[in-house]
């Protein structure tokens, strides 16, 4: 296929490094998702929305290290900020200013929440919250969306069936129900209130969006029955000043938070009332025999300076009308792969939410984990492959960032058109029903 040997020809660098990295890395990397057929890419450097792989290609960036990177890559004031840090002394063994600053900005933007604590990354976020709501609640069972990614980690395995070296009496307090199904949901937390520890949802599930009440109808059934509702917003915070509960209106009861509130460094946070977070507060004591908390939570590299340092930079940028900008620019992206699909006779789903958009290969309504499945993971790869031969970084949740132009996107638009002209083909072979008359 011509799409396949144009990638090929135009990246034998990233060739070369993947077979040298896959003898010594399983896949080559050690992040699956950036592992893509026939091998990914391997970057040099990245300068606000461009980046530049190890073959000296330059690419425009939708992707921004999976919506992490919401002021592009070396923002100036990250770098300069940053600069200043390392001048001090990256990491100090020790608390510093720049965590309750970053936290009290944080807190400052959500609703329900009075304390935050930080973690390296979204998944282990998750995983300390859900131990939390455990803690708080004293029961074991939670309730997922079918097919929701909440991190790498037993508790939260994306669906009934994803046994690979999970305990079976683990997913036995894994309980699912399908995301935008609202009686599913109520149903499924009456039933099991009594065990319930935490429901957890992320609010645009993958980039899907929720149909209108389905938030907030999961928000009253669990506020109903005592449930501690928790809030994904690892992705999703990126949607408004203060994250999709904000965009949508629905305030949960723990909000976890990653990708962008760390500027591009690894970082995680969760944050509640209080009350719920009591078992973390260590009792105030003068005396060396003080007691400890009751749940107890640390990391070497929990709320490290330099994510501490750039998340509070971004933050600084990152107020009301910029994400409103974004929103509009998002919308700009959307209706015109919608349009591009629509002149080309292809049927596919267009969707996304804010700053997001993505391209299903399906001739179905796209709302949850099964109807998302029925995408052509084959057509998927080689759009993937198009759009990287024609200067832009095409991958996962793809995103414009807030430094992102229109003519940015307009040029992303041209390019899917003549992406999807060459793909007919494979359309034909592969998606038939897909063709419009």
């Amino acid at each position: 296929m011509g799409i396949v040997i144009k990638y090929i020809r135009q990246n034998l660098g990233s060739e070369r490094d993947f077979k040298e990295a896959a003898r010594s890395l399983p896949g080559g990397s050690t992040r699956s998702a950036l592992y893509w057929p026939p091998f990914p890419l391997y970057m040099d450097r990245g300068k606000g929305t461009r980046l530049w792989d190890v073959d000296g290609n330059e690419r425009i960036d939708f992707n921004f290290n999976n919506t992490s990177l919401i002021l592009g890559h070396n923002h100036p004031k990250v770098v300069s900020a940053i600069r200043g840090l390392l001048e001090k002394g990256f990491t100090l063994g020790s608390p510093t200013e720049l965590e309750p600053k970053l936290a009290e900005e944080l807190v400052g933007r959500l609703k329900g929440a009075d304390l935050i604590r930080f973690t390296p990354s979204g998944t282990e976020a998750n995983m300390q919250a859900i131990r939390l709501a455990r803690s708080y609640t004293g029961k074991n069972k939670l309730a997922k969306c079918l097919g929701a990614y909440h991190g790498s980690y037993d508790a939260v395995a994306t669906t009934p069936k994803a046994r690979t070296g999970i305990p079976d009496e683990v997913l036995e307090n894994a309980l699912f129900f399908p995301y935008n199904d609202a009686e599913a949901a109520e149903a499924l937390v009456k039933r099991h209130k009594n065990e319930l520890a935490a429901v957890v949802v992320e609010p645009t599930q993958r980039d899907m969006t929720p149909r209108p009440g389905f938030l907030q109808a999961v928000r009253e059934v669990t506020e109903q029955h005592g449930v501690p509702l928790i809030f994904d917003e690892v992705i999703s915070f990126r949607l408004s000043h203060g994250g999709a509960q904000e965009y949508y209106g629905v305030t949960p009861d723990i909000t976890c938070m990653g990708k962008i509130i760390g500027g591009g460094y690894p970082v995680g946070a969760y944050a509640s009332t209080e009350e719920i977070m009591e078992p973390l507060i260590i009792p105030e004591s003068k005396l060396p025999e003080m007691a400890g908390p009751k749940l107890g939570f640390s990391g070497t590299f929990n709320a490290h300076p330099t994510s501490m340092t750039a998340g509070m930079e971004v933050m600084k940028v990152m107020q009301p009308g910029v994400y409103d900008r974004m929103s509009a620019l998002g919308a700009r992206v959307r209706e015109g792969l919608k349009s591009v699909l629509d002149k080309g006779g292809v049927t596919a789903h267009v969707g996304g939410a804010g700053s997001f958009f993505h391209i299903i290969w399906t001739d179905e309504e796209v709302f949850d984990f099964e109807t998302s499945a029925t995408g052509n993971r084959v057509l998927a790869r080689y759009f993937t492959l198009g759009m990287m031969n024609r200067g832009f970084f095409y991958l996962g949740h793809t995103n414009v960032s807030a430094i992102t132009t229109e003519d940015e996107a307009d040029s992303l638009i041209e390019a899917a058109r003549g992406t999807l002209e060459e793909l007919k083909p494979l359309v034909k072979e592969h998606a038939q029903h897909l063709l419009t008359p």
